[in-house]
């Protein structure tokens, strides 16, 4: 029997009065809409507790009230689909409202098969004002509900209804459609109705869609909604959740009409409508049995053999190996050892074989003399470590975003999301709707603009990352073309970057000028306004000074970029073909219209400077960080004017990647970071450094023997935590000071408890 009565009982058994004999029956009327009524604005909060944290909550929470303060409502069981005695979800709130409104704490008990335990779960709920008096701070609070029978012998009935009663939830919750996400799903019993009410709850804590499961019959009212990934919002706008609940054709009977909305041989609709709490999901764990992640450090390499070989040795005599027994190996892990090493590996049988691969490096000679070791799962270990002197973020430029990057990354990292959600339009700074819609394909079509911020916005993000979370300082920045701008946005020296998303969005030097219509090339070639501009630029392997010597042949062909063994060339489709063939290179066209490093963007060369003519923060001209440009061969000098002026330099004159890495390679610079989308300049570095050595290398020294190393945070086509804990584990075994915390923090046996998480002021609700 499927146990769905308001028990009126404490976790000590002992009986209460039930919420059923202090409840005013909502009556239920067939084919008419049921809704709450309310002489105060209804805010209840809605609490998480599992049986994970259960136990660490319940002292806390429940040890608030008194026994004759508390409630419970109980399903017991989710796989009977029996309905005698059924009441429905919104009867019971209307139940639990009247409880709430005497003060009293609600738990709702069910089973959720869905998680990795079919143990029995629980929601609080209680009046949001006592909920902030008491600093509990709410993962959600309901705002209102409505109830109402399917309408028969009308064609779409069933849909129709379902709109009529979402659109009472919205009415009695204040709240319009338009900031709604809806989400529709079948639930047949208490039960059912009270996990889809869990996931509608964890959803808005997660900041996330990804918990909700089921059907979505009812269209949604953002197009930001497709993706499943971070839940984004308007900035200081509440996350609105309209749960729309189906009963599908069931028959229950009842001693008590009020009790139940069900009629027989009809189906029922509820909703609710949930907002967004103060309480932020506690973060998923990033090292877990399928990522595994181990530091070992060391005095020399005959201590990390040492270590090695124990863990090897507890690793095979281990039966249940679970990721909690890494944390003793992250509590041992000294951060001033000379030596240290990181092993990753995807199971622990792959760890066992990370781990052997890892003892025959460790006594191979080349790696003694300073050879860096790694490995295609993340191990690594350098017996020469760089250190962090030469600490170095490099910024991408224009170009590197994709589809979906790292669109799981805020289930790791919610806090900082946060932040940066309060601190900006974290949308517009990543242009969500083009990099996570439905179809991968729109952000391939973005604009030169939007590619602009979102490349920003990566970077921007990563740096906080970096910086923040892992306590990451570095000692010298430099970028990429227009990563130079990413570089002074994301590093605390422009006072407002983020007025500038609306300022590129609008920016005619974007828009037009050096991209769409190409006005600057127009003016440069002076074409009527008839003459069409074909313009593309192509990558090819070739050496600059081949190119160049081609150039006057070719006055409407240009050479925008030095990379390395590559070279970008641009302009006129056809006259880059002719000099290509002329070359007898092959080009492969980037199909991106840009005349950035062109002759004709030295047109708009005044226009860039005011435009990156910004107010810098009170203290950013004491920045230990030293910035490197592409436009000049000293640090650049931090005041408004020299930092405008370096940007439309490199902006509107060619790139000279290769000299900008050995300038910044002279100046001390030896480990860079790559900060931001995908691992481009990464590769591009590591090509330059590579052929500078062997350029300044003697016969008798290994080309390998490299004097700089360039790591990227993240990583195209990979997954981007994975991608996130190769880099850290290259920074570890380079000595590279960084904070261990959020390794360590999901190793930890339970989650903080509810109230440990206070939010800034100005949570929106």
């Amino acid at each position: 029997m499927n146990l769905a009565h308001p028990l009126a009982t404490t976790h000590n058994g002992q009986a209460e009065t039930s919420i059923a004999d202090t409840a005013i029956a909502d009556k239920a009327i067939a084919d008419t809409v049921i809704t709450e009524k309310l002489a105060k604005p209804l805010r209840i909060a809605v609490l998480l507790g599992d049986a994970v944290n259960l136990d660490s909550h319940s002292a806390q929470v429940l040890g608030t009230f008194t026994e004759r303060e508390r409630v419970q409502i109980c399903a017991a069981n989710a796989n009977q689909s029996s309905v005698h005695e059924q009441r429905s979800l919104t009867a019971l709130l209307g139940q639990a409202t009247t409880a709430i409104e005497q003060d009293k704490l609600v738990e709702l008990k069910f089973n959720d098969g869905n998680l990795p335990q079919p143990l029995a779960q629980s929601l609080y709920l209680l009046d949001g004002l006592r909920a902030a008096k008491l600093r509990l701070h709410a993962h959600a609070f309901i705002a209102g509900f409505a109830a109402g029978n399917k309408v028969t012998g009308i064609a779409n009935a069933a849909v129709e209804n379902a709109a009529t009663v979402a659109n009472a939830a919205l009415a009695a919750a204040k709240r319009s459609l338009a900031q709604t996400f809806q989400h529709q799903t079948v639930a047949n019993t208490l039960n059912e109705a009270f996990v889809a009410l869990r996931q509608g709850v964890t959803a808005l804590a997660a900041r996330t869609q990804a918990p909700l499961k089921g059907t979505t019959g009812i269209k949604q009212t953002n197009d930001t909604n497709h993706q499943t990934g971070y839940w984004f919002s308007d900035q200081h706008q509440a996350r609105v959740l309209c749960l729309n609940l189906v009963a599908k054709n069931l028959t229950a009977t009842t001693s008590n009409p009020a009790d139940t909305l069900l009629d027989s041989g009809q189906d029922i609709c509820q909703s609710l409508v949930l907002t967004q709490g103060t309480q932020l999901a506690a973060p998923k764990a990033l090292v877990d049995e399928n990522r595994l992640f181990v530091p070992i450090s060391g005095d020399s390499i005959d201590s990390l053999i040492a270590q090695v070989l124990q863990l090897v040795n507890t690793l095979e005599n281990s039966v249940g190996f679970h990721a909690e027994y890494l944390k003793p190996w992250f509590e041992r892990y000294d951060a001033n050892a000379p030596l240290a090493l990181v092993l990753m590996a995807a199971s622990i049988d792959d760890l066992k074989l990370e781990a052997k691969a890892m003892l025959g490096a460790l006594e191979n000679d080349a790696v003694h003399h300073g050879q860096p070791f790694k490995t295609p799962a993340g191990s690594c270990f350098s017996a020469k470590p760089l250190g962090d002197t030469g600490l170095t973020f490099v910024y991408p430029g224009v170009g590197t975003v994709y589809a979906n990057m790292f669109n799981n990354l805020h289930e790791y990292f919610p806090a900082l999301y946060h932040q940066l959600e309060r601190e900006g339009d974290l949308s517009a700074m990543l242009q969500s709707p083009q990099i996570y819609a439905a179809n991968v394909k729109a952000a391939a079509g973005m604009s030169l603009s939007q590619q602009a911020i979102s490349g920003v916005g990566a970077s921007y993000l990563f740096t906080k990352l970096l910086t923040q979370a892992f306590n990451i300082k570095p000692k010298i920045a430099l970028g990429y073309s227009m990563g130079e701008a990413a570089m002074w946005a994301s590093l605390d020296v422009w006072q407002t970057p983020h007025e500038m998303i609306t300022a590129t969005e609008n920016s005619d030097i974007f828009n037009h000028a050096i991209s769409g219509e190409l006005t600057a090339v127009r003016r440069a070639w002076q074409l009527a306004d008839n003459e069409a501009i074909v313009w593309n630029s192509f990558v090819v392997r070739a050496d600059s000074n081949e190119i160049k010597a081609l150039l006057p042949e070719f006055p409407r062909a240009y050479l925008a970029i030095t990379q390395g063994d590559t070279c970008v060339i641009a302009g006129c489709e056809a006259s880059c073909k002719a000099l290509l063939a002329k070359l007898g290179k092959r080009g492969i066209a980037a199909n991106r219209v840009t005349a950035m490093h062109t002759a004709p963007a030295m047109l708009v060369h005044g226009q860039v400077q005011d435009f990156y003519t910004q107010a810098l923060n009170a203290d950013a001209e004491y920045s230990p960080i030293r910035f490197i440009s592409a436009a000049q061969t000293a640090p650049v000098t931090v005041d408004s004017h020299s930092i405008g002026r370096a940007i439309a330099d490199t902006f509107c004159s060619p790139l000279d990647f290769s000299a900008l890495i050995q300038n910044a390679t002279e100046q001390g610079a030896r480990l860079f970071v790559e900060v931001g989308a995908d691992r481009q300049t990464s590769t591009l570095i590591d090509k330059i450094s590579h052929a500078h050595a062997c350029q300044n290398s003697d016969q008798h020294q290994s080309s390998t023997n490299a004097t700089t190393t360039a790591i990227a945070c993240n990583a195209k086509g990979g997954d981007a935590i994975t991608s996130l804990l190769k880099c850290l584990a290259q920074l570890i075994s380079h000595r590279v000071p960084l904070s261990l915390a959020p390794l360590m923090q999901p190793l930890s046996a339970n989650a903080a408890p509810l109230s440990s998480a206070v939010s800034p002021e100005g949570e929106p609700q």
